[in-house]
């Protein structure tokens, strides 16, 4: 691996352009949410909801920007040895918690390993499996060295779950959080709201070389009822929403008011299919689902053909360099489908109990679109209803037998493949194991040319086609809005909210 030095202004850095407008301090910006955070500790969630809500408070130690690249944020630069084995950061100068205490390499030490460590029961412990050691020789350098090379290592400290945290503060981060970030944290009310504060001391400058952020706070209120935000952002009691409804988002783009930001994302959605459940554990029932399915039909009744684009056989959304598609995928094939149950036992079908969340309208429409679609290969679907809050920690103990959920990628393959589907993964939610995918998900992350891996992921993409541990239903698309007077936001394709902090008021 050649060397490489990164250093960069912190505008260029995280993507974030000052505008054409003069930027004005001051106002708090009041943001519909769909969901409350679960759990605010953030290496130990997996809900996409606290890290939009909290990834302003924290930072990471590399950022992506929102163009997908990775960009310096607590470190200012860093170098890989040839051999691609040791790692060496510089930490920015002058930052501090929010407690007052600077930063120092020891909390980037503490942090990585609090990840690592299985007492902390982090699903992202893996994302540092191959860190054999970070160190801190000063108090400006940190030093991770790996027992193999791992290609997505920028990718996973970028990930803004990620973050750097106090070992002083550890115990309370999950009732009281504490980073580094452009916004402080005041208090969260569950079902109500969560209001962070301006950081004064925040380290991050503008284009001009002023201080941000220019808002005083974000007041983070909860809407779970789709139609209930965008009537607060119609009745501005609210000054910006996520998760437009695909309902909404054609009269709101017509509406002079309101501005939609947004479009195809970094996230997939699948019906994950429990394959420690019989029948699910026989890969042919599970592919006769996916032969079942029609994807398009997904897209243009459940998302009103705004709300995402139907998966091709991959979890990679379509376009991306690593995606493989398969042009036959989510087009039915219902006599291959009856086949491979009878084959597998089921000529008449079986019963399956479908959880899914109420609260994520592109979580839960689908639903009933998949009963009547797997109907008609005898597949009899009953389906449980569950508020957020309930239904993800029932999930992430795999507590369901099929399910309709997500998982985001943010910039490098590895994330969309190994976190769901290794078999020692924090983040396989399907029990699913193979050792042919376990080796080439290891190849994947030792091998750095574009080319090479690129080779390697298909196959593993082609076998999880023909193993189907999940059937893809579609890859997001994702928009946010905002009434007129709210400025400078930046919709990032990641899902991040990262662009709240050059948000302004007029």
């Amino acid at each position: 691996m050649n060397q490489r030095r990164v250093t960069t202004s912190l505008l260029l850095a995280l993507g974030l352009s000052s505008g054409a407008l003069a930027q004005t301090s001051g106002g708090v910006l009041r943001a519909g949410m769909q969901a409350d955070p679960v759990g605010l500790d953030p290496h130990v969630t997996q809900a996409t909801s606290t890290r939009n809500q909290l990834e302003n408070v924290y930072d990471t130690l590399v950022a992506f920007d929102s163009r997908g690249r990775i960009v310096p944020s607590l470190a200012t630069r860093w170098t890989a040895s040839p051999n691609g084995l040791t790692w060496t950061f510089t930490l920015r100068p002058g930052v501090r918690f929010h407690n007052g205490r600077a930063l120092e390499a020891s909390d980037v030490v503490y942090s990585i390993n609090r990840i690592k460590n299985p007492a902390t029961r982090s699903p992202r412990s893996g994302d540092f499996e191959l860190v054999r050691s970070v160190a801190a020789p000063n108090r400006t350098t940190v030093v991770m060295t790996l027992s193999r090379p791992f290609s997505p290592l920028l990718s996973k400290l970028a990930f803004s779950l990620n973050v750097i945290v106090p070992r002083e503060a550890a115990a309370t981060l999950n009732t009281r959080p504490v980073g580094t970030g452009p916004f402080t944290f005041v208090e969260y009310v569950p079902q109500t709201r969560m209001v962070l504060r301006k950081n004064p001391n925040f380290w991050g400058r503008d284009a001009r070389g002023g201080r941000l952020p220019y808002l005083d706070g974000i007041t983070f209120t909860y809407l779970p009822d789709p139609t209930a935000r965008v009537t607060a952002l119609r009745a501005n009691t609210v000054d910006w929403i996520e998760y437009v409804p695909s309902t909404d988002v054609k009269t709101l783009q017509a509406n002079p008011q309101v501005a939609v930001l947004g479009g195809p994302s970094a996230n997939y959605r699948a019906l994950f299919l429990n394959v420690a459940q019989k029948p699910l554990d026989d890969p042919r029932v599970r592919r006769a689902m996916a032969y079942a399915v029609n994807n398009q039909e997904i897209v243009d009744v459940a998302l009103l053909g705004t709300g995402g684009l139907p998966s091709r056989g991959t979890p990679i959304p379509e376009g991306n360099f690593y995606a493989v598609t398969d042009p036959n995928y989510g087009r039915p094939n219902l006599e291959r489908a009856r086949a491979l149950l009878r084959e597998a036992g089921y000529p008449n079908g079986f019963t399956l109990d479908l959880k899914v969340t109420s609260t994520y309208d592109f979580l839960r429409t689908p639903a009933e679109i998949l009963q009547a679609q797997l109907a008609q290969v005898g597949i009899r679907v009953n389906i449980t209803a569950l508020e957020w809050s309930v239904y993800l920690p029932d999930i992430l103990k795999k507590n369901y037998t099929a399910t309709i959920l997500g998982e985001s990628g943010q910039g490098d393959p590895d994330d969309y493949l190994y976190t769901p589907f290794a078999s020692d993964s924090g983040g396989n939610l399907t029990n699913f194991r193979d050792a042919q995918i376990d080796r080439l998900l290891d190849q994947g992350r030792q091998t750095s040319g574009a080319e090479a891996r690129r080779t390697i992921y298909a196959q593993v993409q082609r076998r999880l086609v023909d193993l189907s541990p999940m059937v893809f239903l579609f890859s997001s698309t994702q928009y946010e809005a905002a009434s007129r007077r709210v400025q400078g936001y930046q919709h990032f394709p990641n899902t991040s909210y990262l662009g709240l902090r050059t948000t302004w008021l007029r």
